[in-house]
C-alpha cells in the first residue's frame, strides 16, 4: 500500500539509492528534473503530493503553499531555507512542517569561497586565456587583512582557511561575541579596516542588510565575497560600487546575472548558478539528511532538522 507521494526537484541532490530508500519505505517518488521550476511549473507538479524535497533553485512562494492542499511536509537540501521557501510563514500557518540540512555544506562552502576569493585577488580571469590582461602585479595574502561579517560555521571555516594560507590579520563581526582566537570588531571596522570582507550571514540578517553605507566604508579596491542568499546584500548599490572602480565583488549568485555580466573580470566573480555547495561528497550527505528527514516529518511529525 502506497502511505503517499513525493516530490523530488533536480536531479542532483537526491540520489538514486535514496529514491529508492523512498520506494522502499512506501512511497511513490515523482521526479521532476527541471532544477528551475517556475510558480505555476511548481504549482502543478505539487498537485496530490504529500512531501517535497525542494533539490533545484525554485521558490515557494505563499501562492505555491496556498495551492499545495495535500502537502505535509517539504525539506530543503541546505541550510538557509527561508530564501528558497519564501511562503515559510503561510506553509506554518497550514501546518506544513519544514525541515532543511543543516551544515552538511560548510566545508564546501568555504573552500569555493575560499579558490574564488585566490583567483580574483591574483587576478586569475583577466590574466586567463578570454581575460583583456598580459600582466599584473597583486597584493599576496601575507600583505592583506581579512574580516568576517558572521562567524557562523562557514564563517569560521573560511578563517581558519584564510589563516592557514597566511592572510596578515583576521578579524570578525557576529551578531554576539564569541569565544574565537580571531579578533572581534564593531562591523564598521570590519568594512573600513579590510582589504577582504567574507559575508556569511543567514536570511535572519534581512534585505539590504549591506548597501552603499556599508560599502562606502571599504577601502578601494576592496573585495567582497558573500555567499549569502539574494536580498542581504543590495545589489543595485554593489553594482554601481563596482562600475565607480570602488570595490571588486565575488557573489556564489546574482539576482540580476546579465548585469552583472557586463563587468569586467578584473572586478566581479559569481557562478552561472549557486554552485557553492556541490561536490559528490556532500551530495551523498545532504541526500541522506534529506530522505531521512522527510521520512520523520510525514511518519512522527517531529526530526532533529525540524525548522518549522
Amino acid at each position: 500500500m502506497i502511505k503517499g507521494k513525493i516530490l523530488v526537484t533536480d536531479t542532483l541532490f537526491i540520489l538514486d539509492e535514496h529514491v529508492q530508500q523512498l520506494e522502499n519505505a512506501g512511497y511513490e517518488v515523482i521526479r521532476n528534473e527541471k532544477p528551475d521550476l517556475q510558480e505555476i511549473e511548481l504549482i502543478e507538479s505539487l498537485k496530490g503530493i504529500d512531501g517535497y524535497i525542494l533539490g533545484g533553485i525554485e521558490y515557494v512562494t505563499d501562492d505555491v503553499i496556498e495551492a499545495s492542499n495535500t502537502l505535509k511536509a517539504i525539506v530543503f537540501t541546505g541550510t538557509g531555507y527561508q530564501g528558497h521557501i519564501p511562503g515559510y510563514k503561510k506553509a506554518e500557518s497550514k501546518g506544513i512542517k519544514i525541515g532543511n540540512t543543516p551544515y552538511a555544506n560548510v566545508y564546501e562552502v568555504s573552500e569555493w569561497a575560499l579558490a574564488a576569493t585566490l583567483a580574483m585577488q591574483r587576478n586569475l580571469f583577466a590574466l586567463g586565456p578570454n581575460g583583456s590582461e598580459k600582466f599584473s602585479t597583486v597584493n599576496s595574502l601575507p600583505d592583506l587583512s581579512v574580516g568576517i561579517i558572521g562567524l557562523g560555521r562557514i564563517g569560521q571555516k573560511y578563517a581558519e582557511m584564510m589563516n592557514g594560507l597566511g592572510a596578515r590579520s583576521i578579524s570578525y563581526w557576529s551578531r554576539q561575541e564569541k569565544d574565537s582566537s580571531f579578533t572581534y570588531k564593531p562591523k564598521e571596522d570590519i568594512f573600513k579596516e579590510s582589504d577582504i570582507v567574507f559575508v556569511a550571514v543567514g536570511d535572519e540578517a534581512g534585505d539590504d542588510f549591506i548597501s552603499e553605507k556599508e560599502l562606502s566604508l571599504m577601502k578601494k579596491n576592496a573585495m567582497l565575497v558573500s555567499i549569502s542568499h539574494h536580498g542581504i546584500i543590495n545589489e543595485k548599490d554593489l553594482y554601481e560600487a563596482i562600475t565607480e572602480n570602488r570595490v571588486r565583488a565575488v557573489l556564489d549568485i546574482v539576482k540580476d546575472k546579465e548585469l552583472f555580466r557586463s563587468l569586467p573580470s578584473d572586478k566581479w566573480y559569481g557562478s552561472n548558478e549557486s554552485a557553492a555547495y556541490n561536490s559528490l561528497s556532500f551530495l551523498k550527505r545532504s541526500s541522506d539528511m534529506a530522505v531521512e528527514t522527510l521520512i520523520s516529518l510525514l511518519e512522527a511529525g517531529e526530526d532533529q532538522y525540524r525548522v518549522l
